[in-house]
């Protein structure tokens, strides 16, 4: 096991045990949590390898994350941060400003994440993983749960959920795929013998 496998699981460590002291209920057990475990073995299987080629991930990382502040946005307009631990898990409702310093820092992680992309680190790609896991997929498959579960089909941030059943496959899928190819070994020197 090398150092970088390590260090991400360590980061995958505390931002579990972080996410477990915030969560209202079960609201990030059930949901930020598992993500970030599947975003852990996702790492592992790929970029905690080779890191990917950011000619093919950057590109539909930031259109993911640009489309996040738009998810965000229509999240905080309507009350999620109220609706969600309430009617979906029957928590009490997060403050609004703790909702906004999640996401905000949350953002700021995310923007490091297409840094690491750029750059070829690979701790920090973990967080680019949970980004495609959590911000793209789970956004995706979770909105229409709440929807169901609170009984009200216009539950907050389910339109502009419905852009991450595009980008989000797309995103997981470049970051599975687009490893950046090993340097070809240097062919051996051939011995030669003068006469």
């Amino acid at each position: 096991m090398n150092r970088s496998t390590v260090a991400a699981g360590v980061l995958a460590a505390a931002l579990i045990a972080l996410f477990a002291y915030l969560s209202p209920g079960l609201a990030l057990w059930l949901t930020f949590i598992p993500a970030m475990v599947i975003a852990y073995g996702c790492h592992l299987a790929t970029t905690d390898r080779r890191p990917p080629d950011p000619s093919r991930v950057l590109p539909v990382y930031l259109v993911g994350l640009a489309w996040q502040f738009l998810h965000f946005g229509e999240e905080f307009m309507n009350g999620f941060n109220r609706r969600w631990p309430t009617e979906v898990f029957g928590a009490e409702a997060m403050s609004l400003p703790l909702f906004v310093w999640i996401n905000m820092v949350s953002y700021a992680a995310f923007a490091m994440g297409a840094l690491a992309i750029y750059r070829g680190w690979r701790v920090p790609l973990l967080i680019a993983w949970f980004f495609a896991i959590m911000g793209a997929m789970g956004n995706a498959i979770g909105h229409p749960i709440y929807d169901l579960v609170s009984g009200d089909l216009a539950f907050p941030g389910i339109v502009t959920s419905l852009g991450y059943w595009v980008i989000g496959p797309i995103l997981v899928r470049r970051l599975w795929t687009a490893a950046l190819p090993q340097p070809a070994a240097a062919p051996a020197a051939r011995l030669t013998t003068s006469v």
